[in-house]
């Protein structure tokens, strides 16, 4: 089976050497993974290194790797954010990458929501980060993605880590709620470093959790994604052991290891050189 992993930080190599494209894509072929989504860095992180726009780095980047699919990464309360949204597309990105915490910004605030129609309207793919990570909760408490979800009802959106130990039971409220009975829906659970104890202490649920929140949910729910390069080469190999044991459907495990990536990413094309509203 072709796995087709979601969620890998990468850098340019004078930035962070083992979250370089190359350090991928070694990882990708010890653990058996053909192709991987990867996130451009965070800008506030690398302007200062000479990367003023660093999805215009990635997509320049991977232009001659067909094994990884660029998403950008934008604060979308900055100023300049539906534009830059615009001008990934043009890019060739199929998606973007949310980071509340790591960004500082309440999910529900005015100008986010405005960045959520306009992907909403181009057609690109949210993957959020969900779980504490260092900033008040209250402005990304998982709760309030039901918020988006019904505002934005054609809104393709990954909710990371299931929101980690302290949230899961919200994460499993707002995607039950927001995924109708049978039929594939708008919103993805990220099954993403949440397997080892030792490791991931504050996002970690185990196989048990994932097992109960497919089968709550149902196996169009489930997106793999291996964070890296947090996750080294061992922990990978023993994630993707873990989630083989799952009692699921041949097509259900199809679908964990990238087939409802690709059918996020298919549902929600990224729709080059058009205009958000109001742009």
């Amino acid at each position: 089976m072709d796995i087709f992993a979601n969620h890998a930080h990468v850098f340019p190599d004078d930035v962070r050497a083992d979250g370089s494209i190359d350090s991928l894509l070694a990882l990708m072929d010890r653990c058996g993974i053909a192709r991987a989504v990867c996130f451009a860095p965070h800008r506030h992180r690398v302007a200062d290194l000479g990367y003023a726009e660093p999805n215009a780095w990635l997509a320049e980047a991977i232009a001659d790797e067909p094994r990884l699919v660029g998403f950008a990464c934008i604060n979308p309360t900055s100023d300049d954010a539906v534009d830059r949204l615009e001008q990934a597309c043009e890019f060739g990105l199929s998606g973007c990458k949310l980071h509340p915490a790591t960004d500082r910004y309440d999910v529900l605030d005015e100008r986010a929501m405005d960045f959520y129609a306009a992907a909403e309207e181009l057609g690109v793919l949210l993957d959020f980060h969900v779980g504490p990570h260092w900033y008040r909760i209250a402005h990304y408490h998982p709760l309030k993605f039901d918020e988006i979800a019904w505002a934005h009802p054609k809104l393709g959106m990954v909710l990371e880590h299931l929101g980690g130990l302290p949230f899961y039971h919200d994460v499993l409220a707002v995607l039950g709620n927001n995924l109708p009975l049978g039929t594939p829906g708008h919103l993805y659970g990220g099954i993403t470093s949440i397997l080892n104890r030792d490791l991931q202490k504050l996002w970690f649920l185990g196989i048990e959790r994932v097992a109960e929140a497919i089968f709550i949910l149902g196996e169009d729910m489930p997106i793999y994604g291996l964070d890296f390069p947090y996750n080294p080469v061992e922990l990978v190999l023993e994630e993707l052991a873990l989630l083989r044991t799952l009692e699921l459907s041949d097509d259900g495990l199809a679908k964990l290891f990238g087939g409802n990536l690709q059918r996020a990413i298919a549902t929600h094309p990224a729709r080059s050189g058009e205009s958000a509203p109001g742009h």
